[in-house]
Parts: C-alpha cells; sequence; structure tokens
C-alpha cells in the first residue's frame, strides 16, 4: 500500500457504524476494507441528517425488488436493489380514474363576475342612471367587484360628478369669435350671389371667393341654414336638408337618445347611432346623430349625460 493511499483513505472501520454502512452498500471499500476521505466528507452530512442510527446493517435488512412497496419502515427499492425511505409509491392505477374528474364545488371567478353583470344589467334596466355606490348598495355587493362587473354595461351608469345638471355654460370667446366670423362670410356671398343658397356658399368657399366657416359649422353655430341667413338679413336659398332644419325640440331629440341607450346591442356608442337609425326609422322621425350634436349640444358623452339624467329621474323622483 503506497504512502498516498494511506493519507486519502480511512479505514471503514474507523467510521460510525452508520457511514460505514453507507459506503459497504454503495460498494466504495477496497479490499483492504478502506475507503476514499473525499466519499466520507460528501456522504458524511447525508448520513447524520437522513440515516437513523438504529437502522439495521445491510446485511441484516431484506433487498426489495425495484418498485417493490411491500419494503419495511416504508422503504422503496431503486433501480439499484438498495432500499430508499420515504413514502411509498401513490396507487397511480387507483387515482387514473379519478384525474380530471373531481367535481367542482364552488363556481370560478369569471363565472362569479359574470353572474354579478347580469344582475348589474337587470338592475340597470329598471334603474337606469345609477351610480356604482347605488348598485353596490341595491344588490348588496362589495363596491370594488361592482366597479369591475359594471365594465360591460356602464353607458347607462352616471358618476356623481354627474348627477346634478351643470349651470348653463356661456358661449366661449372662440365660439364667439366664429359665429361673427360666419356672419361676415354670409354677408359677403350674398353680394356675390342672391338668394344665397348653401350651394352657391360653398362654391364661393370653395374657389376662394369668400372666406368663412363651412355649411355644416354655420348650422351647427345657427341651428340651420334659413336662421343663419336671417341673423344676418340675406334671403336663404333651399335649407341644405330637412334635418338641419329645426324639425325636433331638444325635448324630442332627448327621447330618441334615451331610446338608443336602451338597446343593449349597441352599449351606448355614439358610431352606433346611425346604424341603430337605419334600423327603426322606416318613417324618417329619427334624427341623425349630426342633427342630434347641432341642435342639443355638447359632445357625445354630455348629451348621453344628459339623457340619463331624465331617464334617472323617473324613477328616483
Amino acid at each position: 500500500m503506497s504512502k498516498r493511499e494511506v493519507t486519502t483513505k480511512v479505514s471503514v472501520a474507523d467510521l460510525p457504524a452508520a457511514l460505514a454502512r453507507v459506503v459497504s452498500d454503495l460498494g466504495l471499500v477496497d479490499e483492504n476494507g478502506r475507503v476514499n476521505r473525499e466519499h466520507v466528507r460528501t456522504l458524511g452530512e447525508f448520513v447524520v441528517r437522513f440515516v437513523p442510527a438504529s437502522q439495521p446493517p445491510a446485511a441484516e435488512r431484506p433487498v426489495s425488488r425495484v418498485g417493490d412497496v411491500d419494503s419495511p419502515a416504508g422503504e422503496v427499492a431503486t433501480p439499484t436493489g438498495r432500499p430508499r425511505r420515504g413514502r411509498p409509491p401513490r396507487d397511480t392505477a387507483s387515482r387514473a380514474g379519478t384525474v380530471g374528474t373531481r367535481p367542482r364545488t364552488r363556481p370560478t371567478k369569471a363565472e362569479v363576475r359574470g353572474e354579478l353583470t347580469r344582475r348589474i344589467a337587470e338592475h340597470l334596466r329598471q334603474c337606469p342612471g345609477s351610480t356604482l355606490a347605488e348598485i353596490a348598495d341595491a344588490l348588496g355587493a362589495p363596491l370594488t367587484d361592482v366597479s369591475v362587473s359594471a365594465k360591460p354595461v356602464d353607458w347607462l351608469v352616471l358618476e356623481e360628478s354627474d348627477l346634478v345638471e351643470p349651470p348653463m355654460r356661456t358661449e366661449s370667446e372662440a365660439i364667439a369669435a366664429t359665429r361673427e366670423r360666419a356672419k361676415a362670410a354670409l354677408a359677403a356671398a350674398s353680394l356675390l350671389a342672391g338668394p344665397l343658397s348653401h350651394q352657391a356658399y360653398t362654391t364661393l368657399v370653395r374657389e376662394g371667393r369668400v372666406r368663412g366657416p363651412s355649411v355644416a359649422r354655420i348650422v351647427q353655430l345657427f341651428g340651420s341654414w334659413t336662421a343663419a341667413c336671417a341673423e344676418v338679413g340675406v334671403a336663404s336659398g333651399e335649407p341644405l336638408r330637412k334635418n338641419y332644419e329645426r324639425r325636433w325640440t331638444r325635448e324630442e331629440i332627448l327621447d330618441h337618445v334615451e331610446r338608443f341607450l336602451a338597446e343593449p346591442a349597441h352599449r351606448g356608442a355614439s358610431h352606433q347611432f346611425d346604424a341603430w337609425r337605419a334600423a327603426v326609422n322606416g318613417d324618417g322621425s329619427v334624427p341623425s346623430l349630426g342633427t342630434v350634436r347641432n341642435l342639443v349640444g355638447g359632445t357625445w358623452s354630455e348629451i348621453r349625460t344628459t339623457a340619463l339624467r331624465r331617464m334617472r329621474a323617473r324613477w328616483a323622483a
């Protein structure tokens, strides 16, 4: 035996019994009954942690077959023939018929949200213009849950700040200036064409002979082409089209907006208004979106809010 072997190996007899059993089981002991010190250091901590001191020597323990679950103390045989302590493998055969078939006892989060959305929609059909806080109180649901679940039907919900109609806004300086510019353009155009039809005015503007707002903008400012011409004392031609004249009152137009908002298929979207109008306008009784905006005034969001306040007033009174 070389001197190097003496320094790098240690006798099995000098090792703790548990460690000696492990190195013997692993076949690390040479013919002289010695084992490499590196193996001892590597296996030492493992043995201290996981191998009970009371475990009988390997020769006294029956060696289980691979996969045998009948080994003593819960040992399971490994492919090397040596037992490994731990839980026996699960009975996969008995579990095979139950995988994926366990019945659910509670609804999913998506199902809970969907049911709450349905309840919110039903409430809004009865009480359009409700606030989120009012809906949460009526349904006995947390406000945070209502805020999320109400998104699919939120065009019928009013903000707390929208409950009170704001005071009548004064005309801005920009609008007033545009109105004066339109009057000047109409007066100038009347000197070149009379009576002043909207077609004649459009031609003069396109040719650059008159500088002024478009016909659509003039109608928005004055309500109709005839009214704009009358404002400056100019004889007008035929109106741009019937929808530009005041065929409806403001209240009548808001009635149509309410009908539109009550249709869930369109979700209260402004770009869907004319599609809805085409579907229900057999007798031409519904104004276009442009007319609604021109005669009611404001943005679509403001028009929708105004209509919702009217709808709310019927059940909140």
